[in-house]
């Protein structure tokens, strides 16, 4: 009976060692992807700033163009 106790220990063992060996390497995988992740939203976000500063802008250009329009003069 002491030989097949000690056979199931070691294959509870085994089994045990490869679930903690495959949720290291889950967290692992996940952690490097999640800070991918946030290079690339922070990559984006600066898009988005840049972006909305040059729509400002335009806006600014434009808002000078109507009003040259709007008073009646081209100059």
């Amino acid at each position: 009976m002491e030989s097949g106790e000690h056979e199931n220990r070691k294959a509870f063992e085994e089994v045990t060692t490869k679930n903690v060996k495959t949720g290291v390497d889950y967290s692992t995988d996940t952690r490097k992807l999640f800070r991918e992740l946030e290079k690339k939203v922070e990559i984006l976000e600066g898009i988005v700033r840049n972006q909305n500063t040059t729509i400002e802008q335009f806006r600014l250009q434009l808002a000078g163009v109507q009003t040259k329009l709007f008073s009646g003069g081209t100059d």
